[in-house]
């Protein structure tokens, strides 16, 4: 049986590649047959999360799951091929955490911890799910997106043209994704008023609204 992390596991979890672990709600008995099933998604959105989740989708079965998400977030076009890869699924998205409950069955079982983070580029994989939803324990929050090898110091940086072309690129695919998930653009704008060298903004639960990410 696995034992729940301590908080300090799962605060390194987060700076590792994310990873995913399907659980069955639990105690069985508190569900009373009708257990939500829930994809447990924790840790940095990388170029290859796209590729792992969808290997890990065809090792089960997640008809009618949700993706539950507690990440720092990270790469923007990982994290637009993800929530794309989730919408095909048809699958809905929440932010929280997944602690595993000793159920002495063969399928292993969580309990749902609504009280985490979805930072940066989490908050647009949130917009993947067909039905999503922020608890209020939770938060969500967002800003600009920035140039992954100069995030550490960004004021000290120096950029070129071509940096700048990136940039606004990726602003570009954000946009026409945050569209394409029924999102709207208000998403992006808020994100966008925030530089990387200030504090993330948390959305509130108007904002999460009136965005259309829940």
């Amino acid at each position: 049986l696995v034992k729940p992390l301590p908080a300090l596991a799962q605060t390194a979890d987060r700076a590792l590649p994310m990873r995913f672990d399907l659980r069955l709600q639990g105690p069985a008995e508190a569900c009373d047959g009708k257990c939500a099933l829930w994809i447990a998604a924790s840790g940095a959105i990388t170029a290859d999360t796209r590729r792992d989740f969808e290997m890990f989708a065809r090792g089960h079965g997640l008809s009618g799951a949700t993706v539950v998400l507690d990440s720092d977030g990270g790469s923007v076009h990982g994290a637009i091929a993800l929530g794309r890869a989730i919408r095909r699924l048809g699958l809905d998205t929440t932010v929280g955490r997944i602690v595993d409950i000793p159920s002495g069955q063969e399928r292993p079982r969580g309990r749902y911890v609504p009280s985490a983070d979805c930072e940066s580029m989490c908050g647009f994989v949130l917009l993947g799910g067909v039905h999503r939803s922020v608890p209020p324990q939770a938060r969500v929050m967002v800003h600009q997106i920035w140039l992954g090898d100069r995030r550490d110091d960004p004021t000290a940086a120096n950029y070129t043209a071509e940096d700048l072309v990136l940039v606004q690129r990726d602003i570009g695919r954000l946009a026409q994704y945050t569209v394409d998930m029924g999102g709207s653009i208000e998403l992006l704008d808020l994100a966008l008023r925030i530089p990387p060298w200030e504090p993330m903004h948390a959305l509130t639960a108007a904002e999460t609204r009136s965005t259309r990410l829940v």
